[in-house]
């Protein structure tokens, strides 16, 4: 079972994505995901492709590339980050209580609402076996 934000996870998401049919049917869409006092690596930052990096599906890179700007920057703290991703809070309560930033070309997330759902749902087992430095995620 993969630790949230290591190598191994940054990578099961990526295979996760490119195995999707459902995520190569919509996009362009470049999402940088920022998440700040990590315990043991600082900050982790990673990028998710949706059919915009030379055709494929999706894909996922840790660190970011200049010539590929982002369209969504989601910022946040390791605690709130754990919290959504257990299932623990959802993202627009995050968003309304200031822990989660929002960046770059918001109407992007009305327009690309199909790849932000495709997204979800190509990483459903993935989030169900990540670990948390405390054990598997536990069902909401």
């Amino acid at each position: 079972m993969p630790e949230y934000l290591s190598d191994a996870w940054v990578d099961a998401l990526d295979d996760a994505l490119q195995a999707s049919a459902s995520v190569s049917a919509v996009g362009p869409l470049v999402i940088e995901q920022v998440v700040r006092d990590v315990p043991e690596l600082g900050e982790v930052r990673y990028r998710v492709w949706v059919d915009a990096h030379g055709g494929h599906a999706g894909r996922v890179a840790a660190g970011g590339e200049p010539d590929m700007p982002a369209d969504i920057r989601l910022s946040t703290d390791y605690g709130t980050a754990t919290a959504i991703g257990r299932g623990n809070e959802n993202a627009q309560t995050a968003l309304a209580r200031g822990r989660l930033q929002l960046g770059g070309a918001v109407d992007v997330l009305t327009r690309h609402a199909d790849a932000l759902a495709a997204l979800d749902d190509a990483t459903a087992e993935l989030r169900a076996a990540t670990t948390y430095g405390d054990g598997p995620r536990e069902s909401p």
